[in-house]
């Protein structure tokens, strides 16, 4: 099978990762892109994007601006945001249950607006986690109340850079320490539970982050420091972590995505400039060597990434113009771009599937010139803004 390309050279063969091991510029450039207040949205085929559902009653409050999305069935989301309050500005919590056609205010985290992002993230109806980088907050009765939790040996400044879940377990990536030993580590806790502990040799020293992403009772998780380091680990428990080859060089800024316990797909993105920057689709099957199944479109900072099927991959970028989620639905052989929002070049974050038909992703946010959730409903294949 010949990979192929829609921005930048063909790809010659599915050759080991290592032919393209390359170290990168820095992702991190989202803050010197431009965000006019203005901006429209368009297909491939340029029709305007419109609402997936219609929505009978909401709990939702005027001027609501998403910030993160967290979505544990096709039918049963959560979204946090900011809305006007006497302070201000103030955390508001919304969930559904009925597939988006009506929103219940819940009560919200209090969490600040960040521009990196503060999350949210449910594990099932009742187990939630909610950051804004500099604590974490715990819900385990479906938001009806929040407690802030421990990090035990998080010592010095710590910094929450990602949450994710498996049906045993919850996860946060941490970088904590003093200025020049700094640590970034997983941290694990049961579901259910406020027993947050350091994963035992699941760490890398320094000031870094990436990514990691879960199947079932499975995660997959890679750390490193950009330039300088990278490792990756996997467990089918939660309880036994092996390492693994990266399916990343350490010069990548590293997204992972899993479609089967035993498999791990990774967007290794490289060479940043001017919102553009290269984007390799990698592949590891049951733990064998990673291999390259074909190379993302060009434009765009990579923001986000996920897998809703096997063959089936999205990545979500800003820059070039615009803000874009790249899809391709033949296991990286061509790419189309399904969402393009132009004029507001906005992240795109929380890109996530629900199963093979059903995946959300939010645009901007409350510190940026827009916010927006957007949702498909046929695997990526097309996006629409959900009312809220």
């Amino acid at each position: 099978m010949r990979d192929t390309a829609s921005a930048g050279a063909p790809l010659t063969s599915r050759s080991s990762y290592s032919r393209w091991s390359v170290f990168a510029g820095a992702a991190a450039t989202l803050a010197v892109l431009v965000a006019p207040s203005g901006a429209s949205a368009s297909t491939t085929d340029g029709a305007p994007a419109a609402s997936t559902t219609t929505v009978a009653t909401t709990g939702v409050p005027a001027g609501f601006a998403p910030t993160s999305t967290s979505w544990t069935s096709p039918t049963d989301g959560w979204v946090l945001g900011f809305a006007s309050c006497r302070a201000g500005s103030c955390p508001t919590l919304v969930s559904t249950s009925d597939d988006a056609r009506t929103w219940q205010q819940r009560t919200a985290p209090r969490v600040s607006s960040t521009p990196d992002q503060t999350k949210i993230h449910f594990a099932n109806k009742l187990d939630g986690w909610a950051t804004d980088s500099g604590v974490l907050l715990a819900t385990h009765d479906g938001a009806g109340t929040w407690q802030r939790v421990r990090l035990p040996g998080a010592a010095g400044s710590a910094s929450i850079s990602k949450l994710a879940s498996t049906d045993r377990y919850a996860y946060a990536i941490v970088t904590y320490g003093a200025r020049g030993a700094m640590t970034t580590q997983l941290y694990s806790s049961p579901l259910g539970e406020d027993n947050w502990q350091p994963v035992a040799g699941v760490a890398v020293p320094g000031s870094g982050g990436w990514d990691i992403t879960t199947n079932g009772s499975a995660a997959h998780v890679a750390l490193g420091v950009i330039h300088t380091s990278l490792r990756q680990w996997s467990t089918a428990n939660g309880s036994d972590w092996t390492e693994t080859q990266p399916v990343c060089s350490a010069g990548t800024a590293v997204r992972l995505s899993s479609t089967t316990p035993d498999d791990v797909e990774g967007m290794c993105s490289f060479n940043a400039e001017r919102g553009n920057m290269q984007k390799l689709l990698v592949e590891s099957t049951g733990g064998a060597a990673p291999v390259v199944l074909g190379q993302a479109p060009y434009p765009g900072i990579t923001t986000g990434f996920a897998t809703a099927s096997t063959g089936s991959a999205v990545v979500a970028g800003v820059g070039g113009g615009a803000s874009w989620l790249h899809a391709s639905f033949d296991n990286g052989v061509t790419w189309e771009s399904p969402l393009a929002i132009f004029d507001a070049q906005l992240p795109m974050l929380d890109l996530d599937f629900q199963d093979a038909a059903h995946g959300v992703v939010v645009w901007g946010g409350p510190a940026w010139s827009g916010a927006a959730v957007y949702r498909t409903v046929d695997g990526g294949h097309t996006w629409s803004p959900l009312t809220l």
